[in-house]
């Protein structure tokens, strides 16, 4: 019999849930260690109640203000204006903006290296700063704007937490293994790649509101530890929906320890589902609702589109004009 269920995000966000139906060979994907909690995976964890505490969101948004081709003599390469900003919002019982920064970047594929552009706006300017882009997928220049900002995610999340934030949610995956430790959580909430055996992914959609699985460890294709992970659940399955909407992955880096990843696991998969998505949310409910405001106000700050567009068409239309002989 054929069952449909829906995916509760607006279609043009994609999907929640976009692990391949077929994965390729295990041997080429991130292995996990599910027997680093428990190796009794028949039933889900329920936290004790959550303890107030303040936390702290990061998140970051980006924006292509304009695409480019751009000629370098004989080598010709795609690049875009792109501006993203990265910030911060506390909740301790109500919600506060917190520290926050705007970029730009002038990013060229193929290797080439532009200059860094100045380019006035209205009585101001705004300076867009030089990125290169390996290779020549047309997708590269996007993948660099996306990369900058995640660089800028991480490092406000690690100045959060060496200023002393007892915990920071970081909206998105961390980058395992190679930054310094610190105790900030990723919340992932979008499915693409299976870490779990089917025997230990059947307990994802027995999952209720707040509860968790048990800690595993993510390993490198050596084997090494380079992080614990666990899912929550936000909010309670709807009838319409498949049984992995609602759920998050949740990973902290290696070099907290076991301990103290499990005590985490315990914190934030209480918290979580007072932070659900509001239903009004097109990713309701893994989007957050701290940082669907966060995305808001940032979006804000990075300025009018159609007026940065306009002043960088303006911009290159003066560039390209030839330049008049001096008497």
């Amino acid at each position: 019999m054929l069952v449909l269920r829906a995916d509760p995000w607006a279609p043009e966000y994609g999907m929640g849930f976009e692990a391949a139906v077929e994965e390729p060979a295990r041997d080429t994907l991130p292995h996990a260690d599910p027997s680093v909690e428990t190796d009794d995976w028949s039933s889900p964890y329920s936290p004790a109640q959550a303890t107030p505490e303040p936390v702290w969101f990061v998140d970051g948004v980006r924006r292509v203000e304009l695409r480019l081709v751009a000629d370098d003599g004989p080598r010709r390469a795609q690049g875009l204006f792109g501006s993203y900003a990265v910030g911060s919002v506390r909740c301790d019982g109500r919600a506060t903006f917190d520290e926050h920064r705007v970029c730009r970047a002038l990013v060229l594929s193929g290797g080439l290296a532009p200059d860094r552009m100045e380019v006035p706006v209205g009585a101001g300017s705004l300076c867009f700063e030089s990125a290169t882009a390996s290779g020549t997928d047309p997708n590269a220049p996007l993948q660099r704007l996306q990369d900058l900002m995640r660089d800028e995610e991480r490092a406000l999340a690690a100045r959060l937490a060496l200023g002393g934030a007892s915990l920071v949610l970081v909206d998105g995956p961390l980058r395992l293994g190679d930054e310094p430790e610190s105790h900030a959580v990723g919340v992932v909430k979008r499915f693409v790649r299976r870490y779990l055996e089917p025997e230990q992914e059947a307990l994802l959609g027995r999952l209720g509101a707040g509860q968790r699985t048990p800690v595993f460890g993510l390993l490198d294709q050596r084997g090494q530890l380079r992080g614990f992970s666990w899912y929550a659940r936000l909010s309670e399955l709807r009838p319409p929906w498949h049984d992995h909407a609602g759920l998050v992955r949740c990973e902290v880096r290696a070099g907290v320890g076991v301990d103290a990843a499990l005590d985490l696991a315990e914190r934030v998969s209480a918290l979580l589902p007072g932070f659900a998505g509001r239903a009004a949310d097109p990713r309701t409910p893994q989007n957050l609702a701290p940082v669907a405001g966060l995305e808001d106000w940032l979006r804000h700050r990075m300025g009018n589109h159609a007026m940065v567009r306009r002043a960088l068409l303006e911009s290159l239309w003066q560039g390209a004009q030839p330049k008049e002989a001096e008497g």
